[in-house]
């Protein structure tokens, strides 16, 4: 194993240069060896302005050029089985952004062909590592909010960013947006539900655009002993995420936007004085989660899903241990995704 890990990117939008470049770049472990995309001048500029020295417009002609220990796929989910599999069969370790495909035959491919060559397979589903999202798995565990019951889940992306774009690539998906973001609140749900077996979904569109049919959607999510609620939103101009999280004994709120949790116990009264300490106590967690926040920020230690995802993924090749996400978690995530969309098509046509 050498010293460091040479990585090849394969996409130079914006999560590769927003959240992978750099996460990469903070590790010490790897070099990046070369970006890959098939508009070559945009590969070229991403490698110029990330001093890389390899820029190229087909994984291909990368694979016989580099020696590459890692290759990191941001490309669009339709094209992620026919990369990774040629990654694979070349003997590197391959990391992928959510959803690792678009069919579970797809990811069976990619599970066995990384077994049969031993190396790592990994899946970006980067909000399980979403500062708060792990403190609350903690704590669950712990028994803090007794046994877990269910969960909600609120997301929305600004409209201008995903569905008023006429000709994004997520229009194309399996179900549209929703096979875009769908997965982030799918591997959310299935950290605490485990299993999902049945699904329903609501779905409008109040924007009325002809390229998207949907753009307000509402899911249940159905496992053995508890549900996950879901609302998701591109109708609006804000970018929320946030989680409740219910047991027996209280439940916890994530805004994983903000990046602070709150644990809200039982109320023992709703006399003034017990009533007034646990709300200023539900408050005081809020005060002190914003500052821990802008103090990381300022510092530079505030860490990110990607960038703690990735850090753990090179430390599984260097150490050989289970990387983060399996690619057995990424094709259960995948499918959910097909009960929902499948659930879509059967209540509003395809």
């Amino acid at each position: 194993m050498p010293d460091k890990l040479k990585v090849g990117i394969v996409g130079c939008g914006g999560v590769t240069q927003q959240e992978h470049i750099p996460s990469f770049l903070k590790s010490g472990n790897v070099v990046l060896q070369s970006v890959c995309d098939k508009n070559k001048d945009l590969a070229q500029r991403t490698a110029a302005k990330y001093h890389i020295p390899g820029a190229y417009a087909e994984l291909s002609d990368m694979l016989s050029k580099e020696r590459l220990d890692i290759v990191d796929i941001c490309a669009p989910p339709q094209i992620h089985a026919p990369l990774a599999l040629e990654a694979l069969q070349q003997g590197c370790h391959v990391l992928m952004e959510k959803p690792m495909a678009l069919k579970v035959s797809d990811c069976d491919q990619m599970i066995d062909a990384a077994r049969s060559k031993g190396v790592k397979l990994c899946i970006i589903h980067n909000q399980l590592f979403n500062p708060p999202f792990p403190k609350a798995r903690r704590l669950i565990a712990e028994g803090a909010i007794g046994d877990f019951t269910g969960m909600r889940i609120f997301l929305s992306d600004h409209r201008d960013e995903m569905i008023m774009r006429k000709d994004y690539w997520i229009h194309k998906l399996p179900g549209g947006i929703i096979g875009e973001s769908g997965p982030h609140v799918v591997y959310m749900s299935l950290a605490f539900l485990n299993s999902v077996q049945n699904v329903d979904i609501h779905a409008r569109n109040f924007l009325e655009h002809p390229w998207a049919p949907f753009d307000e959607f509402r899911i249940e999510l159905e496992g053995e002993k508890a549900m996950s609620s879901v609302a998701m939103s591109y109708s609006t101009t804000r970018h929320d995420l946030l989680v409740d999280i219910f047991g027996t004994e209280g439940f916890i709120h994530l805004d994983l936007t903000a990046k602070f949790m709150t644990h809200y116990g039982m109320k023992e009264s709703v006399r003034p004085v017990r009533f007034a300490r646990y709300f200023l106590n539900t408050k005081a967690q809020e005060v002190g989660g914003i500052a821990a926040n802008a103090f990381g920020l300022m510092t530079r230690t505030l860490k990110f899903g990607h960038e703690t995802l990735i850090k753990g993924f090179v430390d599984s090749i260097l150490n050989n241990h289970q990387p983060p996400v399996t690619g057995e978690e990424g094709r259960e995530v995948v499918r959910v995704m097909e009960l929902i969309v499948e659930k879509l098509h059967q209540k509003y046509g395809s």
